[in-house]
């Protein structure tokens, strides 16, 4: 997961209102630094299309707060992640009825099914943990948030999502 994140698809303490607007968020961190090739006609409806045709099969609300919508592409050749922290959460349709202020979003090469999985395990075992969302919904900058996202790089993540 080393390149997942980046400092431009990071967005800390965001004032979003609802679903909806956390998912164009999403989608506009993750257009903001695909390369201009890749933004041919569509591209920028495909990135919102996979975030939503996701949470249409089923909510991405992991619980405690936190949700992971993704969606595999064939215009990407390695997976791209966001982050957005919001000041106050919104409601998600999460497993536990909670609303969710920590949203990661994804968006995986169509053909790479099997490191897909692997990252969301990772991500969902990392933010299993109460300290890791603490210390994420404490976070007062994009900075802050990649460095802390760094520590999905660690053996301890790296081995839960084998």
């Amino acid at each position: 997961m080393n390149h997942l994140f980046d400092i431009s698809r990071i967005s800390c303490r965001a004032s979003l209102s609802s679903k909806k607007k956390c998912l164009l968020s999403l989608a506009d961190l993750i257009e903001s630094s695909l390369d201009s090739s890749e933004l041919d006609d569509g591209v920028d409806m495909e990135v919102i299309d996979a975030l939503t045709a996701r949470e249409r099969l089923g909510c991405t609300g992991l619980g405690y707060g936190v949700a992971i919508p993704h969606g595999r592409v064939d215009f990407i050749t390695t997976p791209i992640g966001a982050a957005i922290t919001l000041d106050e959460p919104v409601e998600f349709d999460a497993a536990d009825g909670e609303p969710v202020d920590i949203i990661i979003g994804l968006l995986i090469p169509e053909a790479e099914v099997d490191g897909h999985l692997k990252i969301l395990a990772g991500l969902a075992k990392f933010f299993n943990e109460a300290d890791n969302r603490n210390a994420m919904r404490e976070s007062n900058s994009a900075e802050e948030i990649l460095t802390f996202l760094q520590n999905l790089d660690s053996p301890e993540v790296s081995e839960g999502a084998d």
